[in-house]
């Protein structure tokens, strides 16, 4: 009988066991989504070239369940159903992760994930860059400073890819792989993209009418009374000349920006020196007849103004010769599309081409 009850007892013990969940699971409900295959993939975000490690199928709720024999490496990774996907950064720190979310807001970032705390601040932020209330400004800090090597990776590729301007900021993120993830195959191939746009950057700068080191060339342009303003007169503070216009959607767009740094240094030395690109070229002039040119004008500087009101720009120096792309400034500073602006040190010295992205660090670099 004894033995008999140790048998029982064993056999129970193995039927507990086998029944315990095992392996790696990739789990989720996803609303609106039932009955459709489900496919767990491997993002190469460098090359653009996405692989299937494993699928599964929802029911008739959207439940998932997709079982993996081993974790899957530190990298970025997508749940993918029909044509839209949920995005995932995995460290190797997981021991499972659950997807919840709709199938028509996954495109948003509008859904939870549990199980990987890599993923909660990516998605959160790229929800907030989405519905407008993370900037750009806001998004470079946080892959600088609290994001993750393959978190940082994604996001910079995903954000600021074919721009060179940004090339530091790659560079940055490689050094940051680079002590994460420094065996990586990732950290290798991004570490390259970054040199190239790097070496991109270098040549495009290479090609410009003004350099970093330079003195700024003089600027002298009526502000918004008619008085003639000089950029020279602000040597001494540290200042960003901002070419932009009331038409331009980026340059409004980053305005807050400008205004939130403007606030916190002006004390400290800093301000803004705007060159609007407002008005009309002499090709936009010849569409009109003559007796109709200075209400065009009119209606011009008004728009200008308005801007400047709506969007709270509360610095004096705002010049401009209403000539749109005609404009003389623009020219000495080859200046052919906008917004584009210089960071000027106090001896009026180009210190920074185009630094609106990250303002706020290069202003405090230079005070």
């Amino acid at each position: 009988m004894r033995n008999i009850i140790l048998l029982l007892s064993i056999c129970f013990a193995l039927l507990l066991i086998s029944c315990q969940e095992t392996g790696y699971h990739i789990k989720g409900k996803v609303a609106n989504a039932s009955n459709l295959t489900v496919y767990f993939d491997k993002v190469d975000a460098i090359e653009n070239v996405n692989s299937v490690i494993a699928k599964g199928e929802t029911n008739g709720s959207g439940n998932f369940d997709i079982s993996l024999e081993t974790p899957p490496e530190p990298g970025s990774y997508r749940v993918r159903l029909g044509a839209k996907s949920a995005y995932l950064i995995l460290d190797g720190s997981e021991t499972g992760v659950q997807l919840d979310g709709d199938i028509n807001t996954l495109s948003k970032y509008d859904y939870q994930v549990t199980g990987s705390k890599s993923t909660d601040l990516y998605v959160n932020k790229m929800k907030n860059y989405i519905s407008g209330s993370e900037n750009i400004a806001g998004l470079q800090a946080f892959i600088l400073n609290e994001a993750d090597g393959m978190t940082a990776m994604m996001m910079a590729l995903q954000l600021f890819r074919g721009n060179p301007d940004f090339a530091a900021l790659h560079l940055k993120v490689g050094e940051k792989l680079s002590q994460t993830h420094p065996g990586a195959e990732s950290t290798t191939k991004y570490k390259t993209f970054a040199d190239a746009m790097n070496k991109e950057y270098l040549r495009k700068m290479a090609t410009q009418k003004v350099k970093v080191g330079e003195k700024a060339p003089e600027i002298t342009l009526p502000d918004v009374k008619g008085k003639e303003r000089n950029l020279s007169e602000l040597e001494g503070k540290i200042v960003l000349l901002d070419f932009w216009a009331s038409w331009c959607g980026p340059c409004r767009k980053e305005n807050p920006n400008v205004v939130r740094v403007y606030d916190k240094y002006k004390d400290q030395g800093f301000t803004v020196f705007s060159v609007s690109l407002d008005g009309l070229d002499e090709r936009t002039k010849n569409r009109f007849p003559a007796d109709q040119l200075d209400n065009q004008m009119r209606n011009q500087k008004n728009r200008w103004l308005d801007a400047i009101n709506k969007d709270n720009l509360k610095w004096d120096t705002h010049v401009s010769d209403l000539r749109k792309w005609d404009s003389a400034a623009a020219a000495t500073y080859g200046v052919r599309s906008i917004p584009r602006t210089f960071l000027l040190d106090r001896e009026g010295n180009i210190a920074y081409i185009n630094p609106r992205h990250n303002l706020e660090q290069a202003v405090k670099s230079l005070l």
